[in-house]
C-alpha cells in the first residue's frame, strides 16, 4: 500500500486524512504523521499501518484524558471510564492511564487524600460513607483504609456527628416536637447512619444531643 494523498482538515489542531492507493484510510495528527513519516509516496504494509493507527488512538486518548484531568484531580478508574465512554478500546485506555500514572498526572493516593480532606471540610460525613464513595471512585480497599486512617479519628467523627445531629434537631424542631422520645431517637440515629457514622457513634451522639435538648 502506498500513501497517495494526505489532506489537511480544517481544524485548529492539525489533523490529516490519509489515503492509501487512492482510498481513504484514517485520520492522523501531526504527532503520528511525523512519527511514521506519513507523506505521499510512503509505502505502508499492514503491520506499520496497524501500529500507526494504534499510536494515533493512544495520542487521541491522551488528549481526552488531559482535558478530563485538567478540571480537577481524577482517579485512575474515572479516567478509564471517561475513555471508555469516548469509545477507546480497553487496551488503549489502560496504556493512557498507565502513562498518566508514570508522569503523576493520575495518582490514586493523592486523589483519595484530597477527596477525603474536601469531604470532611465541606460537610459532616462518616467513615463508612467516605469508604463507600472512595470505592465507587475505584480506589483500592487497602488504600482506602490507609487514607481514612490518616484523616478519620474517633474524636473527629464524634465531634462531627454531634454537630450534625444538633443541627438536624434544630432545623427539624417543629416536626420533632410532635414525636415521642423513642421516635426522635430512632429518626436521629437513622439519619447519622445514612451519613456514614458508625452505630456506636450514632447511639452515643443521639443520647447526648437529646439529653441536652
Amino acid at each position: 500500500m502506498v500513501v497517495t494523498r494526505v489532506l489537511r482538515q480544517r481544524a485548529k489542531i492539525p489533523k490529516y486524512s490519509v489515503y492509501l492507493d487512492g482510498k481513504y484510510e484514517f485520520d492522523v495528527s501531526d504527532s503520528t504523521r511525523f512519527k511514521f513519516g506519513i507523506n505521499v509516496g510512503r509505502e505502508m504494509n499492514s503491520e506499520i499501518l496497524d501500529k500507526a493507527k494504534e499510536a494515533e488512538l493512544f495520542y487521541q486518548g491522551q488528549r481526552v484524558a488531559i482535558n478530563f484531568v485538567s478540571y480537577r484531580p481524577r482517579s485512575s478508574r474515572e479516567v478509564m471510564v471517561r475513555l471508555n465512554q469516548k469509545g477507546f478500546p480497553l487496551g488503549v485506555a489502560q496504556r493512557v492511564v498507565q502513562h498518566f500514572e508514570s508522569v503523576s498526572l493520575v495518582n490514586d493516593g493523592e486523589f483519595a487524600r484530597m477527596f477525603v480532606r474536601d469531604k470532611l471540610k465541606a460537610k459532616h460525613v462518616g467513615r463508612a460513607l467516605l469508604k463507600q464513595l472512595l470505592y465507587a471512585k475505584g480506589i483500592s480497599r487497602q488504600l482506602i483504609d490507609e487514607v481514612l486512617g490518616e484523616y478519620v479519628t474517633e474524636e473527629n467523627q464524634q465531634r462531627s456527628a454531634s454537630e450534625l445531629a444538633a443541627k438536624k434537631l434544630k432545623l427539624a424542631a417543629r416536626s420533632f416536637s410532635k414525636l415521642d422520645r423513642m421516635k426522635q431517637r430512632k429518626r436521629l440515629i437513622d439519619f447519622l447512619l445514612r451519613k456514614g457514622f458508625s452505630s456506636d457513634i450514632a447511639f452515643k451522639t443521639v443520647k447526648a444531643v437529646l439529653a441536652a435538648s
